[in-house]
């Protein structure tokens, strides 16, 4: 009976294992349309079996030994990568194609476009010096411009907090994922510690974790011998087993400016971002947008100071009796070139003239100021500049304000001109200027010039019809300017927007590429993790027939079990 008895047992293990193996293949099918679904091979085993009469082992029939996850671990790993280079570049593009927005270029309102007009509404002075309209004309042209570039400021401050906000968003994403991460890994490692496998389900969960995880930061995986995967972030751990350490974001300033910063939840140690949409959020943030706010606040104060020292060394319709300057120093001792003066724009070793005029014979002295900045010896600071003026000049008065800025008196009945100012020291002090302010937050048209648009300075002399300052002024759109190295204002606006379209189609470029990878890899892990329709019927219906097989093998072996008990009777 021990041959029949293992004849029943060889029927009874193969229904029992191609039974268990189409269940994995309806599983298989079940989850064909899942993304993160790895595809399951039942691994089927032959028994060992009794001996047969004649002393052979035919075998005992057919097991189950095991469920296969058909995977790449080292696949998956550069699809991590991919993702997270993938994710990087996409965070950039879009922030890049906001900040390209913003500039609104080859549009009849940009910045470009604007800075032609003001420039040519002083072309168009140096014609109509006299002409009150052309004047008018000059302000609006500076109004239109300041309002473009404080509406483009204000626009790359807003896109700043937006990224701040997606960051923090991010961020606690990435804490939920590791959370998640390190809860799987107690629930299989629990699982698979009684060695009968069952987990891959939940690894299969666990595995789309972490792809998610590597969207948002860079991150490495190392596999434990229990079944645990511990997550690291450079080379600080963030999931150890069932412990994440869990990450925040957190609210700092960096030079007055409000920024995310992602650290670790425990310790608040820095994250080594390295790619990402984290990352990408961050560069796009700090480079990208901060760095052409940076630009823009270094063309705002570029034109500024080139516009101030051609108007500073012009005259109006009619001359000034009182001027203050709108630009104070730290300390009025200090050497005017130095931090310690703390001017906006240092002046330069130099000289410039003062014309004061009795308005009513028009006799005109004219005195020249040095300004000593050489670094040898004591140089000027604003008083010695101050004590120099009142020694040479006549029926002119200078002094210091309790905010440290020049202020000159012309006396009674006369009036004060400014010329050859080669020092570049009334631009700097901010008298007879065009502009105020010193960036793209603070830049404004000269309060003085809004009350009184004769004090606009389009002449270098008192003759009727003199535009030859208006017309210096108009030039300043082309001429090579050494503050620039060489380049025109317009030139260096230029620059800027085509440094920052060179930035985006690299960026383009690199998505591009990284899209073209990540594709590349799914298409190689589907071919080993995912379900082909077409393979799991092949294999359904082999095993359709190997079980019916062993049906029928087993209905053979009852009949003839019944056949030798109706013998033995």
């Amino acid at each position: 009976m021990g041959l029949v008895t293992s004849a029943l047992t060889i029927g009874r293990s193969a229904l029992l294992a191609y039974q268990s193996a189409l269940q994995v293949i309806g599983n298989n099918v079940a989850n064909a349309g899942s993304a993160s679904y790895t595809r399951q091979t039942a691994v089927l085993t032959p028994a060992r079996g009794v001996p047969l009469s004649e002393g052979f082992l035919a075998g005992g029939g057919v097991t189950l030994d095991a469920l296969k996850r058909n995977i790449d671990n080292a696949l998956e790993n550069r699809i991590r990568y991919s993702l997270s280079d993938q994710s990087n570049a996409l965070a950039q593009q879009q922030a890049l194609g906001r900040v390209e927005s913003i500039l609104n270029e080859l549009s009849e309102v940009d910045l470009s476009t604007l800075m032609q007009r003001f420039f040519n509404a002083f072309g168009a002075l140096q014609n109509q010096a006299h002409d009150g309209g052309a004047r008018e004309m000059v302000l609006a042209a500076a109004d239109a411009l300041i309002s473009e570039i404080g509406r483009q400021r204000t626009d790359l401050f807003a896109l700043r907090d937006d990224l701040n906000v997606q960051i923090e968003d991010a961020a606690r994403t990435a804490n939920d994922l590791a959370a998640g991460i390190a809860q799987l890994n107690t629930q299989i490692v629990t699982i698979e510690s009684t060695g009968q496998g069952g987990a891959n389900a939940l690894r299969d969960r666990r595995d789309d974790l972490l792809r998610q995880l590597s969207e948002l930061i860079q991150i490495e995986i190392r596999e434990q011998p229990n079944g645990s995967v511990n997550v690291y972030v450079g080379n600080e751990p963030l999931v150890q087993h069932n412990v994440s350490r869990g990450i925040t974001a957190q609210l700092d300033l960096a030079n007055g400016e409000p920024r995310m910063v992602v650290r670790f939840a425990d310790d608040n140690g820095p994250l080594a971002l390295r790619g990402g949409q984290i990352t990408g959020l961050v560069v796009a943030r700090d480079t990208h947008v901060m760095g052409y706010m940076d630009a823009l606040d270094g063309f705002a104060a570029a034109l500024i100071r080139e516009v101030n020292i051609v108007h500073s060394q012009g005259q109006g319709l009619e001359g000034q009796t009182q001027v203050t300057g709108t630009y104070g120093v730290l300390d009025p001792t200090a050497a005017l070139n130095t931090q310690a003066a703390g001017l906006p724009f240092a002046p330069r070793n130099g000289s410039f003239q003062i014309n004061i005029r009795d308005q009513a014979g028009g006799a005109t002295q004219t005195i020249t100021i040095t300004v000593d900045l050489d670094g040898i010896g004591t140089d000027d600071s604003l008083e010695s500049l101050v004590a120099q003026i009142n020694a040479k000049a006549g029926n002119l008065s200078a002094s210091v304000t309790a905010d440290y800025r020049l202020q000159l008196n012309a006396a009674e009945g006369f009036e004060f001109t400014f010329a050859e100012d080669s020092a570049h020291v009334l631009a700097a002090l901010g008298v007879n200027t065009f502009f105020t302010g010193s960036d793209a937050k603070s830049m404004a048209v000269n309060d003085v010039l809004r009350g009184n648009l004769n004090l606009l300075a389009a002449a270098t002399s008192p003759a009727e019809g003199d535009g030859s300052n208006a017309g210096a002024l108009a030039a300043l759109a082309t001429r090579p300017l050494a503050s620039l190295n060489g380049s025109s204002l317009t030139e260096h606006y230029n620059t800027i927007a085509t440094q920052l379209g060179a930035t985006s189609a690299a960026v383009k470029s690199s998505l591009e590429a990284a899209d073209v990878i990540a594709f590349s890899l799914s298409a190689q892990r589907e071919s080993i993790s995912g379900v082909s329709l077409d393979e799991e019927t092949i294999s359904m219906l082999r095993l359709e027939r190997a079980f019916q097989g062993a049906a029928r093998y087993s209905a053979t072996v009852d009949r003839l079990i019944e056949e030798m008990l109706q013998l033995a009777r």
